[in-house]
Protein backbone atom coordinates (compact mmCIF):
# COMPACT_ATOMS: atom_id res chain seq x y z
CA UNK A 1 0.00 0.00 0.00
CA UNK A 2 2.72 2.02 0.64
CA UNK A 3 4.09 2.20 -2.69
CA UNK A 4 0.69 3.20 -4.19
CA UNK A 5 0.49 5.99 -1.72
CA UNK A 6 3.86 7.42 -2.91
CA UNK A 7 2.98 7.35 -6.36
CA UNK A 8 -0.26 8.99 -5.77
CA UNK A 9 0.62 11.78 -3.94
CA UNK A 10 3.34 12.23 -6.59
CA UNK A 11 0.54 12.74 -8.69
CA UNK A 12 -0.63 15.63 -6.74
CA UNK A 13 2.52 17.03 -6.29
CA UNK A 14 3.72 16.17 -3.20
CA UNK A 15 7.48 15.40 -2.44
CA UNK A 16 7.43 12.05 -1.14
CA UNK A 17 10.07 10.27 1.18
CA UNK A 18 9.43 6.08 1.55
CA UNK A 19 9.91 4.93 5.15
CA UNK A 20 11.12 1.39 4.50
CA UNK A 21 14.18 -1.39 5.10
CA UNK A 22 17.55 -1.05 4.13
CA UNK A 23 16.84 -3.93 2.02
CA UNK A 24 13.94 -2.46 0.19
CA UNK A 25 15.93 1.18 -0.97
CA UNK A 26 16.27 0.10 -5.15
CA UNK A 27 12.42 -0.58 -4.83
CA UNK A 28 11.28 2.79 -3.10
CA UNK A 29 13.79 5.00 -5.24
CA UNK A 30 13.07 3.20 -8.23
CA UNK A 31 9.21 4.73 -7.07
CA UNK A 32 10.88 8.06 -7.65
CA UNK A 33 10.71 9.01 -4.31
CA UNK A 34 13.42 10.16 -1.40
CA UNK A 35 14.48 7.17 0.91
CA UNK A 36 14.76 7.14 4.66
CA UNK A 37 15.35 3.76 7.17
CA UNK A 38 13.66 5.88 10.10
CA UNK A 39 11.67 8.37 11.09
CA UNK A 40 14.24 9.93 13.28
CA UNK A 41 13.77 12.55 16.53
CA UNK A 42 14.32 15.63 13.95
CA UNK A 43 12.11 15.21 11.24
CA UNK A 44 9.48 17.64 10.62
CA UNK A 45 7.24 16.13 7.67
CA UNK A 46 3.90 18.05 6.74
CA UNK A 47 2.66 15.08 6.65
CA UNK A 48 3.06 11.00 7.23
CA UNK A 49 0.79 8.71 5.37
CA UNK A 50 1.10 5.73 8.15
CA UNK A 51 0.80 2.50 5.79
CA UNK A 52 3.24 0.29 7.95
CA UNK A 53 1.16 0.96 10.96
CA UNK A 54 4.04 2.56 13.08
CA UNK A 55 1.06 4.86 15.06
CA UNK A 56 3.00 6.83 17.71
CA UNK A 57 6.43 6.68 15.80
CA UNK A 58 4.66 7.75 12.67
CA UNK A 59 2.78 10.82 14.80
CA UNK A 60 5.67 12.11 16.19
CA UNK A 61 7.51 12.87 12.99
CA UNK A 62 4.84 15.23 12.17
CA UNK A 63 5.32 18.80 12.18
CA UNK A 64 2.97 20.78 14.82
CA UNK A 65 -0.25 21.63 12.79
CA UNK A 66 0.92 18.94 10.02
CA UNK A 67 -1.42 15.72 9.05
CA UNK A 68 -1.30 12.08 9.83
CA UNK A 69 -3.55 9.08 8.08
CA UNK A 70 -3.30 5.72 9.55
CA UNK A 71 -4.54 2.94 8.74
CA UNK A 72 -6.06 1.09 12.39
CA UNK A 73 -9.48 2.38 12.60
CA UNK A 74 -9.56 0.57 15.35
CA UNK A 75 -6.51 2.63 16.91
CA UNK A 76 -6.98 5.80 16.02
CA UNK A 77 -4.57 7.90 17.32
CA UNK A 78 -5.40 11.22 19.31
CA UNK A 79 -5.06 14.58 17.82
CA UNK A 80 -2.11 16.21 19.17
CA UNK A 81 0.07 19.49 18.48
CA UNK A 82 -2.52 20.45 15.97
CA UNK A 83 -2.27 17.65 13.82
CA UNK A 84 -5.09 16.40 11.87
CA UNK A 85 -5.64 12.49 12.16
CA UNK A 86 -7.13 10.53 9.94
CA UNK A 87 -7.84 7.12 9.68
CA UNK A 88 -8.53 5.23 6.40
CA UNK A 89 -10.15 1.62 5.92
CA UNK A 90 -10.72 -0.72 3.00
CA UNK A 91 -14.61 -0.11 1.60
CA UNK A 92 -15.95 -1.52 -1.71
CA UNK A 93 -15.14 1.09 -4.83
CA UNK A 94 -15.69 -0.99 -8.13
CA UNK A 95 -14.84 2.58 -10.48
CA UNK A 96 -11.85 3.52 -7.88
CA UNK A 97 -10.60 0.19 -8.15
CA UNK A 98 -11.27 -0.61 -12.03
CA UNK A 99 -8.85 2.74 -12.53
CA UNK A 100 -6.11 1.70 -9.81
CA UNK A 101 -5.56 -1.87 -11.41
CA UNK A 102 -5.58 -0.29 -14.90
CA UNK A 103 -2.94 1.88 -13.51
CA UNK A 104 -1.55 -1.60 -12.32
CA UNK A 105 -1.90 -3.25 -15.49
CA UNK A 106 0.58 -0.32 -17.44
CA UNK A 107 3.15 -0.18 -14.85
CA UNK A 108 2.15 3.16 -13.43
CA UNK A 109 1.56 1.44 -10.33
CA UNK A 110 4.12 -1.13 -8.78
CA UNK A 111 2.47 -4.55 -8.19
CA UNK A 112 5.30 -6.02 -5.70
CA UNK A 113 5.23 -9.82 -6.72
CA UNK A 114 7.36 -11.79 -4.51
CA UNK A 115 7.48 -14.71 -6.49
CA UNK A 116 5.27 -16.95 -9.01
CA UNK A 117 3.87 -20.55 -7.88
CA UNK A 118 2.07 -23.25 -9.12
CA UNK A 119 -1.22 -23.48 -7.71
CA UNK A 120 -0.16 -26.60 -6.10
CA UNK A 121 2.40 -24.99 -4.03
CA UNK A 122 -0.43 -22.86 -2.23
CA UNK A 123 -0.13 -24.46 1.10
CA UNK A 124 3.74 -23.17 0.68
CA UNK A 125 2.72 -19.78 -0.51
CA UNK A 126 0.48 -19.56 2.32
CA UNK A 127 2.47 -20.66 4.99
CA UNK A 128 5.65 -18.35 3.42
CA UNK A 129 2.82 -15.31 4.04
CA UNK A 130 1.79 -16.73 7.53
CA UNK A 131 5.69 -16.73 8.59
CA UNK A 132 6.55 -13.13 7.60
CA UNK A 133 8.94 -11.33 6.29
CA UNK A 134 8.26 -11.57 2.38
CA UNK A 135 8.33 -8.61 0.45
CA UNK A 136 5.55 -7.93 -2.14
CA UNK A 137 2.79 -10.75 -2.61
CA UNK A 138 2.89 -14.60 -3.69
CA UNK A 139 0.98 -14.76 -7.34
CA UNK A 140 -0.71 -18.56 -7.65
CA UNK A 141 -0.91 -19.86 -11.43
CA UNK A 142 -2.94 -22.77 -12.35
Amino acid sequence: MGAHVAVLAQDRGWRVTGLARAADEPFVRGLGVDFATDLGQERDWDAVADAGALQEQALRAVRDGGRFVGVQPAARLPEERGIAVEVVFAHPDGALLAGLLARVATGELPARVHAVVPLDEAAGAYQAMAKGGVRGRIVLVP
